[in-house]
């Protein structure tokens, strides 16, 4: 579990409101699509297989030029916000990078793969619905892990999806994190 929250959220106590993304028909700018803007925040529910999930929360603490130094509940994460894509500085690894096609791919965190699998994807979270988005898997790596990811135009990452299976047992151990509430210039409030 904590490979999955690295990098992605943390554990706070607070609620979070509901609200619906503003329409998203632009071009896919990588800023839209992970608004790494200072103070900008989304809360989580995630369920790691236990009776009751865990509320988890993200949030940008600065921005210096094209850095944005992010608060996960392993720390601080810097990511790298460049035309082509957003870049994480301590592995020289992509969360998502241009072209926006269907089947592009560059190297990943943690030694896995990115590719991304669909720019039509529309979901529904405790957050509302959400359309036009992009999902990207990440596979592969030292530890075999699939990360599934799902970023919406001018909210962020919605979903994320992460299962490691072992070799040794052929089980697998998989924790899932969809948004229950952010606050992204102006969108929806998180709530204590």
């Amino acid at each position: 579990m904590g490979v999955f929250l690295a990098g992605s959220i943390v554990v706070w106590g607070c609620g979070a409101s509901r609200h619906a993304a503003p329409d998203s028909a632009v071009a896919i700018v990588p800023l839209n699509l992970y608004p790494l803007r200072s103070g900008n925040a989304w809360s989580y529910d995630v369920n790691t297989g236990e009776p009751l999930s865990t509320l988890a929360v993200t949030r940008v603490e600065t921005v210096n030029g094209s850095i944005a130094t992010v608060r996960t509940g392993q720390g601080s994460v810097q990511y790298e916000i460049r035309e082509d894509g957003i870049l994480v500085v301590s592995e020289g690894a992509w969360l998502f990078r241009a072209p926006f096609e269907n089947g592009e791919s560059w190297p990943a965190r943690g030694g896995r793969t990115g590719r991304l699998v669909s720019t039509e994807v529309s979901i529904q979270t405790p957050a509302g619905s959400f359309t036009d988005c992009l999902e990207v898997v990440e596979t592969g790596g030292k530890l075999q892990l699939e990360v599934r990811t799902v970023y919406c135009p001018f909210v962020g990452p919605v979903a994320v999806d992460s299962t490691m299976r072992s070799n040794v047992s052929d089980r697998s151990v998989s924790v899932h994190a969809r948004l229950r509430g952010y606050d992204v210039n102006g969108g929806a409030s998180l709530t204590p």
